[in-house]
């Protein structure tokens, strides 16, 4: 017996070929920073790569129709976006080749909206076979495992070095990698220190409920003021705390660098984090509370020993919000004299470059991704037993 289309993939299916059949596949430019000419999918990799990827999709929407199996559908929709998405990364190597002109030493190939669309597509299908399957954690660890290494593998080989934005990359590849620990340092020491500030206002908001609308207030308003709003707004009592307070001199404290940068990231972050600790706290069952009274226990000792216990899944899901949160806000150092890969996208922009900024979004995009992936894995451990298999299921 058939069962129910899967619209998930019938729509994913539809979406990949009509980007593949009517959107630009690639860009080809004389030079760096030229407009360039759009080529088809037919162009760019010719009527073998076309027919390529049009095969996966219509492969997809088969599978999608009901009359596979579930379980078996769902294992196959992620292999075959699998093979979308790394047969477009390497068809992207293929059309450089075929449109690399000898008489044009500078010129560049940028993947198009159409490879950016197949390829999100596709990564969009895998996460949620990945959250269907039912075969095992190994085959969901497979479906998102095997095209990050694919496309490590390529990178790695040199596979993809003539595409524009790897050319970018050897441009820049003395300050990308110190760009990229600037990032991930600010964005590290911004959630650390909003932990320590964050849990402790959720505490006290859930310990003192006249205290409750007052913090939640202040947290909201840091959320409403705009990056570079925040970091204007923080100029002046930086420059003149670095310039009036010897400790905060010799720290390097001041209105450009490192100091603004880190306190608003840390304000930013601050409303997941005391949201989810006051509504970790609040949603542990009264009986657990009634028997750690009953034990004899203080009402510190109950929030220590109970309370915090059974709402770390929820604490730590505010954390990791945060931290993906600000890893993408730590773009804001660029503005500010302290680096980051906002550096790569701004400076993209003042320069008319597009494989700059895409260097630097490709890359922060790869780095929340990745993060945010360790982080579930995490959640997923400290969480209780009989939640371990739905929590997994997610991204």
């Amino acid at each position: 017996m058939s069962g129910r289309p899967h619209v998930i993939g019938l729509t994913a299916a539809v979406l990949g070929t009509v980007s593949v059949m009517l959107l630009p596949f690639a860009t080809f430019r004389a030079s760096r920073i030229q407009t360039g000419s759009v080529l088809s999918t037919f162009e760019a990799v010719g009527p073998w790569g076309l027919a390529a990827l049009l095969g996966v999709w219509l492969a997809v929407a088969s599978v999608s129709t009901g009359r596979t199996p579930p379980a078996s559908a769902a294992v196959l929709r992620g292999a075959l976006a699998t093979v979308a998405l790394l047969g477009t990364v390497a068809l992207s190597a293929y059309a450089v080749e075929r449109a690399a002109e000898p008489a044009l030493p500078f010129a560049r190939v940028s993947l198009g909206i159409g490879a950016w669309s197949t390829i999100g597509i596709a990564y969009a299908v895998i996460l949620s076979s990945r959250r269907e399957t039912d075969v095992g954690r190994w085959a969901r660890l497979a479906l998102s495992a095997v095209p990050p290494l694919g496309v490590a593998v390529m990178l790695w080989t040199g596979m993809l070095d003539g595409l524009a934005i790897m050319l970018e990359y050897a441009n820049q590849a003395d300050r990308f990698w110190v760009e990229v620990i600037a990032q991930l340092t600010f964005a590290g020491i911004a959630v650390g220190v909003a932990l320590v500030l964050g849990v402790t206002l959720g505490v006290l908001a859930f310990r003192r409920p006249r205290l409750r609308g007052p913090v939640f207030a202040v947290a909201n308003v840091f959320q409403t003021i705009p990056g570079l709003a925040m970091v204007g707004l923080l100029f002046a009592p930086l420059s003149w705390l670095g310039s009036n307070v010897p400790v905060f001199e010799r720290m390097g404290v001041g209105g450009l660098g490192w100091a603004p940068v880190i306190v608003a990231l840390t304000l930013y972050a601050l409303l997941a984090i005391v949201r989810n600790t006051y509504a970790g706290l609040a949603s542990v069952p009264p009986e657990a509370v009634d028997a750690g009274i009953g034990m004899g226990m203080t009402e510190w000792q109950v929030l220590r020993r109970v309370r915090f216990p059974l709402a770390m899944p929820v604490i730590f899901g505010g954390a990791r919000t945060a931290a993906v949160q600000t890893l993408g806000n730590a773009t804001l150092g660029a503005f500010v004299a302290a680096g980051t890969l906002g550096l790569f996208v701004f400076g993209g922009l003042s320069q008319q470059a597009p494989d700059l900024i895409l260097l630097g979004s490709v890359t922060l995009v790869v780095l929340a991704l990745g993060l945010d992936g360790v982080l579930a894995a995490a959640q997923v451990l400290i969480s209780p037993r009989h939640r371990r298999g739905r929590e997994g299921a997610t991204p």
